[in-house]
């Protein structure tokens, strides 16, 4: 949570309910306005900086309002305080002056539970945040907009060096749309070029403004929405959503209706690659969106129909990376990484139409092995686990629906009891028709009718590689045996860690197993000449992981250039295996 001022923290249980920005009743200024808060008197160095705004809501006022200004704060969201005025909504905010603004924060309105601030911020402040809070409302689309009808339509016009803080948007830019443009503008147009002027006249906007200023041409975002199911239509009611902006400059929604074709168009659309743009369709109830990749502005939307038979999800892939460990509090064992990948067969999208109260839906059911204690945690609110209860093992339960033609992983961690050795069992409710791969010490070894042992690989290999193939229909299961000591030392054995440096060693390969999905970086199975090209492809599946975690990859750019790097890695490994 934001600090909080010893004044907001007296307040805040009875008065930060704060309505009053741009609400009924009409917010009328009460007090005798400084030369600096009269519009007439102004002095040209008077230019509020909101950078300064920007931290000083932060720290007062974000609790409430929201970081971004939208009415919904953590005290808001816990259910502690109701939601105030959405700063973000031109319809709310552009009737309302600056000078409102400021009278508001200065001396607060009791009747609509507002705390003032004229006691606990300085009047320099008061203004930073009064400038950074009226500009939430202007969007990346309406600043770009504004910048191109000004140069274009405006070039030999002078900026003011300040719009006198008595005005509202509404207000100046009349007058501005009456001088400077002979009335040609229409009314949204005259809200973007009065959210240019203004900003030009602020401090800490410098950035924001260049950004938007001949450096955001702006042009059009098209593209088609298909149907990939046999038989299925796209409404001619269709509404295509797209979402675009940076948390620099904020983001802005735009919505359009698509032609007889499924053909859509965004016109006006300010574009760089330096903000993302999501284009997105609700489609029996559902959101099919998309990420557009850096610099390119057509895409298709594919949709789908839905299905609820579990015969078209079949279990593509498992592997498994086995690292001995000693927790606390479960003692001696076996940790456990292990990627499930699924398949969907059918042209329709899956999930299984059973909704959690939260609003989510079941879709797949992952059932641990026999004896396994969770490790994983809920994926930010994509698993469901269902742990301790009896006679039945531990699973989880995944809400996001498998489309067709996606690779649907699932990722789980878990605890294995080990003393002198297990039978792993593990029970699936999907038709297994793929690949195992189980990656383990090479002081561990597996027997099973399905699984056998890879060729080893060069002496500093700590690491065996048991592969197979399960095609299982009725009552799929993985089994196998595991036997040996996993803390076995030997000096005499270069290839085996000694002491509790084979334990370290270890555990430092269950971030890699799990920072590396495919787990090739821990299978170096490869010969001399050819170690570079692994390595470089190891390394190149380990950043594009961590890239696409971390938001900066395309969804679906991400899963095309994975499995690119992945087919080529096995080629290499097929390779050495044959040499």
């Amino acid at each position: 949570m934001s600090r909080l001022t010893p004044l907001c923290l007296m307040l805040v249980a009875s008065l930060c309910a704060c309505r009053g920005l741009g609400g009924e009743p009409d917010i009328v200024a009460t007090f005798a306005p400084s030369p600096a808060a009269d519009g007439a008197a102004i002095s040209e160095n008077w230019r509020p900086d909101i950078a300064r705004g920007q931290q000083i809501f932060a720290d007062n006022c974000s609790d409430c309002h929201g970081i971004g200004g939208d009415g919904q704060g953590e005290l808001v969201l816990s259910g502690s305080v109701s939601a105030p005025l959405d700063m973000t909504d031109r319809s709310l905010t552009r009737a309302k002056s600056p000078l409102d603004w400021f009278t508001i924060i200065s001396e607060g309105n009791i009747e609509n539970l507002m705390p003032p601030w004229q006691n606990a911020l300085s009047e320099g402040e008061r203004w930073d945040v009064t400038m950074y809070s009226y500009a939430l409302a202007y969007d990346a689309k309406l600043l770009a907009t504004g910048a191109h009808l000004w140069a274009e339509r405006c070039e030999d016009c002078e900026l003011p060096s300040a719009i006198p803080p008595r005005y509202s948007d509404e207000d100046y830019g009349g007058a501005l749309n009456r001088e400077s443009f002979a009335d040609a503008l229409e009314s949204e147009e005259i809200a973007a070029v009065v959210a240019h002027v203004r900003m030009q006249t602020l401090r800490g906007a410098d950035e924001p403004a260049k950004n938007v200023e001949g450096a955001l041409p702006l042009g059009e975002i098209s593209g088609r929405i298909q149907h990939g199911s046999v038989g299925g239509i796209v409404p001619p009611d269709t509404i295509a959503q797209l979402q675009f902006g940076s948390p620099e400059i904020g983001f802005s929604i735009a919505e359009t209706s698509i032609d007889a074709d499924g053909n859509f168009v965004f016109e006006d659309i300010p574009l760089t690659t330096d903000i993302s743009y999501v284009i997105g369709v609700i489609y029996d109830g559902r959101v099919f969106s998309r990420l557009l990749p850096a610099g390119e502005y057509k895409q298709t939307i594919t949709i789908y129909d839905l299905t609820k038979d579990p015969a078209v999800i079949s279990v593509a892939a498992i592997d498994l990376f086995l690292n001995p460990v000693q927790l606390e509090p479960y003692g001696t064992g076996l940790h456990i990484t292990q990627i499930i990948r699924y398949r969907n067969d059918s042209d329709r999208i899956f999930t299984s139409g059973r909704g959690f109260e939260d609003g989510r839906e079941a879709s797949l059911l992952v059932q641990f092995p026999i004896g396994a204690k969770i490790m994983s945690d809920d994926a930010a609110g994509r698993y469901v686990l269902i742990e301790d209860l009896e006679r039945v093992p531990d699973s989880l339960i995944d809400t996001l629906p498998v489309a067709p033609g996606d690779e649907h992983e699932i990722i789980v961690e878990y605890f294995l009891p080990y003393v002198d050795g297990l039978d792993f069992e593990q029970a699936f409710n999907n038709r297994v028709e793929g690949d195992i791969t189980v990656m383990l010490p090479k002081t561990l070894s597996i027997e099973s009718a399905e699984l056998h042992a890879a060729p080893e690989g060069g002496e500093s290999d700590n690491v065996k590689v048991f592969t197979g193939r399960l095609d299982q229909d009725r009552d799929p299961r993985l089994r196998f045996e595991i036997t040996g000591d996993p803390f076995a030392t030997s000096s005499d054995d270069t290839g085996v860690l000694t002491g509790d440096g084979l334990l370290a060693a270890l555990l430092a390969l269950i971030a890699t197993a799990v920072a590396l999905p495919t787990g090739f970086a821990l299978w170096r199975r490869r010969a001399p000449d050819q170690s570079g090209s692994i390595d470089s492809l190891a390394k190149q599946i380990a950043q594009l992981d961590d890239d696409h975690d971390r938001g900066q990859i395309n969804h679906d750019l991400y899963h095309r250039r994975r499995r690119e790097l992945k087919a080529r890695l096995a080629e290499l490994m097929s390779q050495q295996r044959d040499a």
